[in-house]
């Protein structure tokens, strides 16, 4: 009934309805394409295209600060495309089809009913592959190229058809509305870091981004959640010397830790009174028979390392000195400990070689090692507590403190096993792998 319908207009039965249905459904294709390439696409990479001079670039960035407009252009497009490809090449198929089957010997109403239900899952078919599917891909895989290089003819389109665009825009924003939600015209693709650390998680996973640079971006993105307590030299490991010591005394200190900057004290390590550098020692600074100390910046325990990094910068410190809630010295942060979370350890000709072993599924670690970089190093996540490192962990999982030779078998069947003892504290601790476990590669992140 459609195509004798059609055929009563002067339509299907022309040869000319297929070619006008060919057109269609590239027209189809084509605002699919823009619509997808312009929501898919990296608005950076198109500002930067736009700043050196490309103009075709200059109108897809005009078509994103203008979203609503652009998609409802887009739609318009494609809502007349797929209408003239039912009212013109549905019945022009069908038309030709009904003409082979009565030609190769059917009946009129067999081939009829026939040749509408060919037609019609013919050019549906078309019309989902070649108008929707295809161009959808494309536009996926090359969203850049494709919003640069269809931006001019698709700016002519929405001007052309402006008006009729705009009223119908209006008419989807009060709908939008109506149910508490405010339209929006321009998309700033505005991420949160988590949202950041993803992307660079799925980059690093597809090869775009090698192993380095992604710890170290998923490391700069993870600053502010990392504090100065975490960061810092406890207390326990510091290493001072008396506001009243001598040259002789705290060169001694210097050549056996191998630390050039000393925190340098009056009454107690509570009482903190600035930093000594030893190049102003061994140069003459400061007045006859005193120390030329230095001052030395306090930050309170939970400052985090993003806010930290910027203060160390803006004034030139290498150092600060970490107070706890009660006001005495918890720990000594440095520049260095800071650029160490983001790059890793940064070994000099004084440390001594340590720091995490791997051999298979075995790993040797610090006990002061935090819970989130032994995550980050084997894959073990540590159930819930108030210790951030893994002697902590250890010792408040068995409710005293550790002793050499102490294991705990977690939950999902990791084992930690303390090999040596630094104190009262655990100083290397064996991580054991459950057999089967997917574990991180020694050279990841």
């Amino acid at each position: 009934m459609i195509a004798a319908a059609a055929g009563e207009a002067g339509v299907a039965f022309s040869p000319w309805a297929l070619l006008v249905g060919v057109g269609l459904l590239i027209a189809n294709g084509w605002f699919v394409a823009v619509e997808i390439a312009l929501l898919a696409a990296r608005r950076a990479r198109v500002e930067e295209l736009a700043a050196l001079g490309d103009r075709r670039a200059q109108r897809a960035l005009d078509a994103l600060r203008e979203l609503s407009i652009t998609f409802s252009g887009a739609q318009l497009g494609i809502t007349l495309a797929s209408l003239g490809l039912g009212a013109v090449a549905e019945p022009a198929v069908t038309h030709l089809l009904e003409d082979w089957l009565e030609a190769a010997g059917l009946g009129e109403g067999t081939a009829t009913v026939i040749g509408f239900s060919l037609g019609l899952g013919i050019v549906v078919f078309l019309h989902m592959v070649v108008g929707e599917m295809a161009p959808k891909n494309l536009a996926l895989a090359r969203a850049e190229q494709v919003a640069v290089g269809m931006a001019r003819s698709f700016h002519w389109f929405v001007t052309l058809l402006r008006p009729l665009i705009i009223v119908l825009n209006g008419a989807g924003n009060l709908l939008v509305r109506a149910v508490g939600v405010e339209p929006v015209d321009e998309h700033n693709l505005v991420h949160t870091p988590a949202e950041l650390r993803f992307v660079v998680a799925e980059s690093r996973r597809q090869g775009t981004v090698m192993g380095a640079e992604a710890r170290v971006l998923e490391s700069a993105l993870s600053l502010a959640a990392i504090t100065a307590e975490d960061a810092m030299t406890p207390r326990v490991d510091l290493e001072a010397v008396a506001e009243d010591a001598g040259t002789d005394e705290v060169l001694v200190v210097a050549a056996r830790t191998g630390f050039t900057r000393l925190p340098v004290y009056r009454e107690s390590l509570d009482d903190i009174v600035g930093i000594l550098h030893v190049k102003d020692l061994l140069v003459g600074r400061g007045a006859e028979g005193s120390l030329p100390i230095r001052p030395i910046a306090a930050v309170p325990h939970s400052r985090d390392l993003e806010h930290l990094l910027h203060d160390l910068l803006e004034s030139g410190d290498h150092a600060a000195i970490v107070v706890d809630e009660y006001g005495g010295t918890a720990g000594l942060v440095t520049l260095e400990d800071v650029l160490e979370e983001l790059v890793g350890d940064i070994a000099d000709e004084f440390d001594i070689e340590s720091g995490p072993r791997q051999r298979g599924r075995h790993w040797v670690v610090e006990g002061t090692l935090r819970r989130d970089e032994l995550e980050r190093l084997t894959g073990l996540v540590l159930d819930s507590g108030d210790s951030e490192t893994v002697s902590g962990w250890m010792t408040e999982h068995l409710g005293r403190l550790v002793r050499r030779g102490d294991s705990v078998v977690t939950a999902d069947g990791w084992r930690l096993h303390v090999l040596t003892l630094e104190g009262r504290r655990a100083g290397e601790v064996a991580i054991t792998a459950p057999l089967g476990s997917e574990t991180v590669d020694e050279a990841g992140p």
